[in-house]
C-alpha cells in the first residue's frame, strides 16, 4: 500500500510526466479533431435482431492512458521502499541514467553500483533496449526497467547480507 506521505510525491511526478509528454495527447487530438464534422447522430428504429454474443465480461476493459504512465515502486516484505518513480515511454533515458550514476561518475543506487563495477556509464550499455534515439526505442523497455529496478533490491538484500556474514 502507498502511504500517505508518498502521495504528495506521487502526484507531482505524474503531473511532471504528464507535462513532459503533453505533445501526445494533443497530437492524438488533432488527429480526430477532422472525424467531428463526419459525425452523424444515430436516429432510435424500431427493428428485429438476433444477435448471438459470447463473451468473458472479465476481460472486457477500455482504458485511455494516452502517455502510458507507469510506477515503478520496489517495496520489501516488510514495507520497506526502496523505489517509487513514474515513468512514460518517452522518459528519456539520459534521465534515468542520471538517478544511478552521478555527473562525476559515482554511482546514486545499487543499480549504479551495479553499473559502475561492469564498467558502464548509462543505461544503454547495460541493454540494447535502452536506445537513446526516442524514434528507434520500443516501449518495452520499460518492462526491462522495472525488472532492473526489482534487481536493485536483490543487490540490496545481497549487499545486506554479505555485510552481516563478513562482521
Amino acid at each position: 500500500m502507498i502511504e500517505p506521505g508518498v502521495l504528495d510525491v506521487l502526484q507531482r511526478e505524474v503531473r511532471f510526466r504528464i507535462d513532459q509528454d503533453r505533445k501526445v495527447l494533443d497530437e492524438m487530438r488533432d488527429e480526430v479533431r477532422p472525424l467531428k464534422s463526419a459525425t452523424r447522430r444515430i436516429q432510435p428504429r424500431a427493428a428485429t435482431a438476433i444477435s448471438l454474443v459470447g463473451t468473458d465480461g472479465g476481460s472486457n476493459q477500455l482504458q485511455f492512458d494516452p502517455f502510458k504512465i507507469q510506477l515503478i515502486r520496489v517495496v520489501d516484505s516488510s514495507k520497506n521502499q526502496y523505489c517509487l518513480e513514474v515513468i512514460t515511454p518517452r522518459t528519456p533515458i539520459e534521465e534515468l541514467t542520471a538517478r544511478h550514476i552521478s555527473p562525476d561518475g559515482l554511482p546514486r543506487t545499487p543499480l549504479g553500483k551495479m553499473m559502475k563495477y561492469l564498467g558502464i556509464a548509462r543505461l544503454p550499455q547495460l541493454s540494447g533496449v535502452f536506445d537513446p534515439d526516442p524514434e528507434k526505442i520500443a516501449s518495452s523497455w520499460l518492462n526491462v526497467y522495472r525488472e532492473m529496478m526489482e534487481w536493485q533490491f536483490s543487490l540490496i538484500w545481497f549487499e545486506r547480507r554479505t555485510l552481516v556474514q563478513t562482521r
